[in-house]
Formats: C-alpha cells, sequence, structure tokens
C-alpha cells in the first residue's frame, strides 16, 4: 500500500506551518528548508522526499523566491538604520543565498539615494550629533569604528567621516 506524499497528514501540517513561518515575513529557500527540517525532527523523522515536496509546493505557491528575498533584503537593511554592502552580502550569505544572486540584488538596491556613500553619510550625521560633545579625535575614532561596524566600505568610512566631523 503506497499513498501519495502529497495527500499524507505530515505533508498538509508542514504546508501549513510553512505559510505560517513566511507570514511574519519573506524566508529564503534555506531557511524554509532548516525550518521544515526542525518540524520533522519533533516529529522522530527526516523524511527527505517530504522536505522536497513541500519545497516544490512553497515554491509553486510563491512562498520561496530567493531573488525577491534578496531584493526585500537590501531594501530592509538600506532604510532607517542603514548597513553597508558587506554586512548585507554577508548576512545574505548566512540565509542560503547564492553570490551571483547577492550581487545583483545589492547593485539593484544600493543605488541613486540608497547607494553606500549616501547611507553612510545619513548613518554619520545621525550618530555625530550624539558624540558633539567629544574631543575631535575621539568622535572621529568613534564615528569611524561605528561605520565600519555597520558593514560600510573603510574608504567611504574615511570620506564621510572628514566630511561630517569637518562640518560640525
Amino acid at each position: 500500500m503506497t499513498t501519495d506524499i502529497t495527500e499524507s497528514d505530515v505533508y498538509e501540517r508542514l504546508i501549513g506551518a510553512c505559510i505560517r513561518f513566511v507570514s511574519f515575513r519573506p524566508r529564503s529557500g534555506k531557511e524554509i528548508t532548516d525550518f521544515i527540517t526542525r518540524k520533522l525532527k519533533t516529529g522522530h523523522t527526516t523524511a527527505p522526499l517530504v522536505v522536497r515536496k513541500v519545497l516544490e509546493r512553497l515554491t509553486e505557491l510563491a512562498y520561496v523566491d530567493d531573488v525577491a528575498f534578496a531584493s526585500w533584503w537590501v531594501s530592509q537593511r538600506t532604510g532607517r538604520k542603514p548597513k553597508g554592502a558587506r554586512v548585507i552580502h554577508q548576512e545574505l550569505l548566512q540565509k542560503g543565498i547564492p553570490p551571483e544572486i547577492i550581487d545583483e540584488a545589492i547593485r539593484v538596491g544600493m543605488k541613486d539615494e540608497r547607494s553606500e556613500l549616501t547611507l553612510a553619510k545619513a548613518a554619520a550625521e545621525k550618530k555625530s550629533g550624539s558624540w558633539s560633545k567629544l574631543p575631535l579625535p575621539e568622535r572621529k575614532h568613534k564615528l569611524i569604528q561605528y561605520l565600519l561596524r555597520r558593514g560600510f566600505a573603510s574608504g567611504i568610512v574615511w570620506s564621510v567621516v572628514d566630511e561630517v566631523v569637518g562640518n560640525v
């Protein structure tokens, strides 16, 4: 007696759980795969066929789309608390996105008013006010460290710090 995997109770519960999982925010294919694997382990099974079928169905339903996810992630990371391309690239790699998709998403998402230079200036101007009472060398040092931690390229950091601290 063989049953179709798409008609099984486990498959249906996994589809429902995955839809709830992606309802909070978009997810990468790797995040969804990891989620399914964790769910299956709690049921004491790791059926690869079930994982594959669930992923296929979620892809059909457009819940798994790494290109759209990478684009969304870049727009989120260049919003209120901007991050540099280096940090965004690393975060997307950890989410299981292929490097070629990451590079394209960053190239498209970080242009014009969202360029790395513009984002670094905005972050520096916002943060420099809180250190305005510090001596100039310490203020520069704190601002440089802050921007580097946020993933901005060192060349951009130096030029932005000179411009922002020079204007104060």
